[in-house]
């Protein structure tokens, strides 16, 4: 990883893949983004994707927490930082507005997760 600032994480993180799907707010006419997720916490995800993404630009993400349930939030990015050995960037967001539903599904899903740490 590239990234070298300083862990200010507020949140748990588990390490999980999950897919994600995501386009830049405004970007109505562009395809979303298929990428997936490196690690979950309920403040915000990390993930790889081909295109660097601005700090504090932001995003609609889709997440699919189970095989039945998805969410949708707007995130903000935290920081992007090009990955030398795969020419990807990693990119971490934070959750901007995520309704309390998917807040509750996401809280569960991170807590469940720690348990099987």
């Amino acid at each position: 990883m590239i990234y070298n600032g300083a862990d200010r994480r507020e949140w748990p993180r588990v390490d999980v893949r999950l897919p994600i799907r995501f386009r830049e707010v405004g970007e109505f006419g562009s395809s979303p983004i298929d990428s997936e997720t490196q690690d979950v916490s309920e403040g915000g995800i990390k993930f790889n994707s081909g295109k660097f993404l601005p700090k504090n630009s932001k995003l609609v993400l889709n997440m699919n927490l189970t095989d039945v349930n998805g969410m949708k939030a707007t995130v903000k990015v935290v920081w992007s930082a090009r990955d030398s050995h795969t020419s990807m960037y990693e990119t971490g967001v934070e959750f901007d507005n995520i309704p309390s539903e998917a807040r509750g599904q996401l809280s569960h899903f991170v807590r469940g997760n720690l348990n099987n740490l």
